[in-house]
């Protein structure tokens, strides 16, 4: 809705494999064909919102690991996804009503599998994951990304689930999945799906959703992961409702300066203390074209229900209590025009629970064979409710514009080094000319940051660098208002501060070096370039994101040379728990840190009990950092208990071993 139709071209970036197919029969095999692997370990992380990202037609790791699945801030340990698939119903040419899933009410990734219904059955290499950018200072820069990080993937709907009864429509999709790290542009990840009917009959009738399972929660506060935790996570704690467009729905769930909004949203009921107070929502962004709804019914669907209520079947069925009723299938509830927020005719949707929701648009009236279909839904996160609708809204603007969000110079590839109590930060300027003297495209990433040259004016942009620290381990917030700008430097031309850049070093790259920092705390650092406002061009400052290059480092000494010296050195000893040394403090075993500090560049450290058990090894390998760390787990992940250990670390290089003592106290 809102947007261009799709133009041929398209089908060229799709690099489609046509499988001429009868809907339901299966995918032939290939022998000279090799399956691209499944990717399950991908997710957004130039922005603040990381969001698991798969092939198989589902985001989010319904917390089968530890990876963000829809995290936001990046970092904060705030989770706000549990599982999301897209959903495809049509009518088939003999007049089955079928849908295609990727994830429905399932506990787990394991039973998810046994109803997804998008697979990779008969793809190809060529239909792999690949993800670029359109960053010049990222490994892999491209002039075909749209954004920061651009995720594309292609699957189709011929999986065999465990579950049975899947019948597929003969679909393949191509998504891409865009993240930007400009920081007015990095509260959302964009899902561009194009459904492309690879049978050899034509779809009628065709309704195109998006289903989530969302979960708001902090993961230090209460675990989602292991259920033997003491706190497990609340599952039941959540409300969930919708803004709709002006004369479809109620006014109270209108947007005034949005009137066109079509958009989910879940915050948890409590904010877990505080610790988790930021929203999660889904905003419908277009279709390829206008879905032809019967008179009077709404051109969207928001569908809610609690968890285990999907409908069984695809089609309507039978009520096994009541075999006079038919209850409606997933295909109707695609459709059915309902907008299930607070309490209506449908049921009582106002209170906290494990709720699920389907937002979902059409009908199509036809899709022939080889023809495609677009949806475009945006997952974007917020502080509050405003925050969330005004990140929504510039979701709204980048696909309108075509996925153009204006930028400036990309931020700089750091590289660190270490001291005692401080950090060294360097990185390449860029360089207008080539080693022969010849002047470079304005799209070679040689030219970065210093000498790109902007999209807009098409001339040089840059005009300084921010440095921005944090001490802390976890961005519990906008990172923009966490951490310390440190330091600003701007070039010397009349504009702005005019203090300089910094100096070179040896090796012609720019250094930083930051002073009287903690050994062995947790500092975050970037650095971002920005550009200077553009008047006649009517251009604002923009400024790269902090996710481009943020790093978690420690500071401490560079490797001992020798082994000599000071010696191996143990901090803090003895340790308590709950020390300012630790990720966070109560009882809780993952986060603490005991340090060993000017350590050899290579060693091994063994921790053993009085009684000689060898309760821990740790293989270090650093030519810039002589410190490691002991989270106080013994190499089968259990808690130490209290007491006096011996330490033993033997130089690799000179096979010299140094010994101490130190001291555990719980």
């Amino acid at each position: 809705m809102g947007a261009d139709p799709l133009k041929n071209p398209f089908l060229c970036l799709l690099g489609a494999l046509v499988l001429i197919l009868a809907p339901g029969g299966p995918a032939p095999a290939d022998d000279d064909c090799e399956q691209p692997p499944a990717r399950l370990d991908v997710y957004t992380n130039v922005g603040l919102l990381g969001l698991n990202v798969t092939n198989l037609g589902y985001v989010g790791t319904s917390f089968d690991t530890r990876i963000p699945s829809g995290e936001y801030p990046l970092h904060s340990n705030v989770e706000h996804v549990y599982s999301g698939g897209l959903w495809v119903g049509a009518v088939m040419a003999d007049g089955q009503k079928r849908v295609s899933t990727g994830s429905q009410d399932a506990n787990g990734i394991g039973e998810g599998n046994e109803t997804r219904e998008f697979d990779l059955i008969g793809m190809c290499q060529e239909d792999a994951m690949r993800i670029i950018s359109n960053s010049q200072n990222f490994d892999n820069f491209s002039l075909d990304a749209l954004a920061t990080q651009h995720i594309e993937c292609n699957f189709n709907d011929y999986a065999n689930p465990e579950g049975g009864g899947h019948v597929p429509l003969g679909l393949k999709v191509n998504l891409r999945a865009l993240a930007w790290s400009n920081p007015y542009a990095d509260d959302f990840v964009i899902l561009d799906y194009r459904i492309i009917n690879i049978s050899n009959e034509e779809l009628r009738d065709i309704y195109l959703g998006m289903w989530f399972d969302n979960t708001v929660g902090n993961t230090e506060q209460t675990d989602p992961y292991d259920p033997q935790a003491p706190v497990g996570w609340n599952f039941y704690d959540d409300y969930d409702g919708a803004f709709g467009a002006q004369g479809w729905v109620p006014e109270e769930h209108t947007v005034p300066d949005d009137p066109d909004i079509w958009m989910t949203y879940e915050y948890d009921d409590d904010g877990e203390g505080g610790l988790a107070t930021s929203w999660i929502g889904t905003r419908l962004l277009g279709t390829s074209e206008e879905p032809q709804p019967e008179a009077g019914v709404r051109p969207v669907s928001y569908n809610l229900w609690g968890f285990r209520h999907v409908p069984l079947n695809d089609d309507e069925y039978e009520d096994d209590e009541n075999p006079d009723e038919m209850l409606p299938g997933k295909y109707q509830l695609m459709g059915n025009g309902q907008f299930d927020v607070g309490v209506t005719e449908n049921g009582d949707f106002s209170f906290a629970s494990n709720w699920i929701s389907l937002l979902s648009t059409g009908p199509f009236p036809r899709l022939a064979p080889n023809d495609t279909l677009g949806i475009t839904f945006a997952v974007v996160a917020g502080a509050d409710s405003l925050s969330l609708l005004a990140n929504s809204k510039i979701a709204q603007v980048a696909f309108d514009d075509g996925f153009s969000i204006p930028s400036g110079p990309p931020s700089p590839r750091l590289e660190f080094g270490f001291a005692e109590d401080g950090v060294v930060i360097s990185w390449a300027p860029g360089d207008s000319l080539d080693a022969d003297g010849n002047v470079l495209g304005g799209e070679d990433p040689r030219r970065s940051p210093e000498h790109h040259i902007s999209n807009a004016t098409g001339q040089e942009d840059f005009q300084g660098y921010r440095i921005f620290r944090y001490q802390g381990l976890n961005i519990s917030e906008d990172p923009y208002q966490l951490a310390e700008m440190v330091a600003q430097f701007d070039i010397v031309d009349g504009i702005g501060f005019d203090t300089g850049l910094p100096p070179l070093n040896a090796e012609g790259k720019r250094q930083f070096v930051d002073t009287d920092l903690l050994d062995g705390f947790p500092y975050w650092y970037s650095v971002v370039s920005y550009s200077a406002p553009n008047e006649l061009e009517s251009l604002p400052e923009f400024q790269s994101g902090f996710n481009e290059n943020s790093r978690l480092v420690y500071p401490g000494p560079s490797p001992s040379g020798d082994g000599h010296g000071q010696g191996v050195g143990v901090f803090p000893n003895p340790y308590r728990a709950a020390s300012l040394f630790d990720a966070r403090a109560g009882e809780l075993e993952i986060g603490r840190k005991i340090w060993f500090t000017r350590l050899p560049a290579r060693c091994k450290i063994q921790i053993f009990t009085l009684g000689g058990e060898v309760v821990r090894t740790i293989h270090h390998e650093d030519q810039e950092l002589g410190m490691a760390s002991w989270d106080t787990l013994t190499d089968h992940g259990r808690a130490t208990a209290t007491g006096l250990y011996i330490y033993a670390v033997t130089d690799l290089d000179t096979d010299e071993v140094q010994r101490g003592k130190l001291v555990i106290i719980k």
